[in-house]
């Protein structure tokens, strides 16, 4: 004959135990859907700029400004951007 405390004592060890496994299975879900559905982090991954605005990856602008947005390549934005300056329009 089996004891009833410890029958009962394994089911809520049991039953904690699959809670934890449950939420760790979710926190792991989480961060894989956050990584594979982040598009900006992939647009810089990928050496290129994210347009906020347009939701979509640019190999056009040298930065992006929340001013003026996308900033195009030119030798005097390098320049600029090289030394520090602010970007005009």
């Amino acid at each position: 004959m089996k004891n009833t405390k410890t029958i009962a004592t394994s089911k809520i060890v049991l039953r904690a135990f699959y809670g934890i496994f449950a939420v760790l299975a979710l926190i792991v879900i989480c961060i894989f859907c956050y990584l594979f559905f982040d598009e900006q982090a992939k647009c810089l991954d990928l050496g290129k700029i994210y347009d906020p605005e347009q939701k979509i990856c640019r190999d056009d602008c040298l930065t992006w400004d929340e001013k003026i947005g996308c900033v195009p390549i030119s030798e005097e934005n390098i320049r600029k951007k090289e030394k520090g300056l602010p970007f005009n329009k």
